[in-house]
């Protein structure tokens, strides 16, 4: 959600859009020198702003650049960061599945900051110029980019995560606040490696709230089970999370709920609901289209569990490996349904705060 949404049952994206593949090959002939570091930089603009108007017109309302600058959420992080040899060595990029692996970077020195915080206000006042939906910056979790990263025990951090992960939540908390001096409002966390290590979050949780000190922004918080090639990365479910989660500093919680609504709804109404929930009622990993009555329902089913005045709505997950045509698809789905169910609702009186619904 956001500050001020504009309307009940407000929607937005995750992050990520779907990456085309013209824009991967300008990339490579850019790599190979054939193109210049202006052409390179015109392509990235020129999808960008493509994404910007796909989720415009689904009727999002709350966009972000389809994350269509970085490499991956990891690799655009620790290119960024000093103390990183980006030269990659093969690792899982989850436990679920150790044959999904990727040559992920490798901790040479203790991290700092290097020119991440410039990036991301530039990418931000880019964003910010052509979009005229409010908008949000996505950043990947200082738990994320330790787990997706050779912490050697002969290296700076002797192996051990905790370390790592508090030094990141340090570089990130620079970042962040460049981002809000900048003009960002909304920033979207992102960690689903919390679902994979919930043993963790002890240490983990208090090095993520140190990451938002002195950040005056809007803080969601996505929580999911991975997504790479649209496949499910980590084991383990969202009860592992809780209570300690809560512990978390976030303005909204951001979840999956497509797999498992029946299990998502019990844990709020066990643990109740103190802030306001992104659900996730498009299903990112299958190629069916959902129906604007499908979306409605699902939004029924939250909202016997959810207040009114604290949904929103989105995909489950990013849509970066998505066809175009279906990520787009989906997205008209979810604009189509939320606003359905904005005049059902109002059509039989639903009020939030206090307000009619329309």
């Amino acid at each position: 959600m956001m500050r001020t949404p504009p309307h009940p049952l407000p929607t937005t994206v995750i992050g990520s859009y779907s990456l085309p593949r013209w824009l991967e090959l300008v990339r490579e002939a850019a790599a190979r020198g054939e193109l210049t570091p202006e052409q390179l930089e015109e392509a990235h603009d020129n999808a960008v702003k493509s994404a910007i108007v796909d989720q415009q017109t689904a009727g999002i309302d709350l966009i972000t650049d389809g994350e269509l600058r970085r490499e991956t959420m990891v690799y655009f992080f620790t290119r960024r960061i000093a103390g990183y040899d980006n030269s990659g060595r093969l690792k899982p990029i989850g436990n679920l599945d150790p044959t999904l692996q990727m040559p992920d970077p490798v901790v040479v020195g203790k991290v700092a900051p290097a020119t991440l915080a410039d990036e991301l206000v530039r990418h931000y006042r880019f964003l910010a110029e052509y979009a005229t939906a409010a908008t949000k910056v996505c950043i990947t979790g200082p738990h994320m980019l330790a787990k997706r990263a050779h912490n050697d025990p002969d290296g700076p951090y002797r192996g051990q995560d905790r370390p790592l992960v508090e030094d990141l939540a340090g570089v990130l908390n620079e970042a962040l606040r460049a981002l809000v001096a900048a003009g960002c409002q909304t920033i979207q966390i992102d960690e689903p490696v919390w679902v994979g290590y919930p043993e963790e979050l002890e240490w983990a949780i208090p090095a993520y709230n140190r990451m938002l000190e002195g950040v005056d922004a809007y803080i969601s918080l996505h929580i999911c089970y991975g997504n790479y090639q649209r496949r499910r990365l980590f084991t383990g479910d969202y009860r592992d999370l809780f209570p300690a989660v809560l512990h978390a500093r976030a303005d909204c919680f951001s979840f999956e709920f497509t797999p498992q609504f029946d299990l998502v709804l019990d844990l709020f109404r066990r643990y109740g609901v103190d802030r306001d929930i992104t659900a996730g009622v498009i299903d990112v990993k299958n190629d069916r289209v959902e129906t604007p009555e499908e979306v409605v329902a699902r939004v029924r089913r939250v909202l016997e569990v959810i207040p009114l005045a604290r949904l929103s709505l989105s995909p489950d997950c990013g849509l970066k490996f998505t066809p175009r045509a279906l990520a787009y698809a989906k997205l008209k789905a979810l604009g189509m349904g939320a606003r359905l169910a904005r005049q059902q609702l109002a059509s039989v009186g639903v009020e939030a705060e206090g307000e009619k619904v329309s």
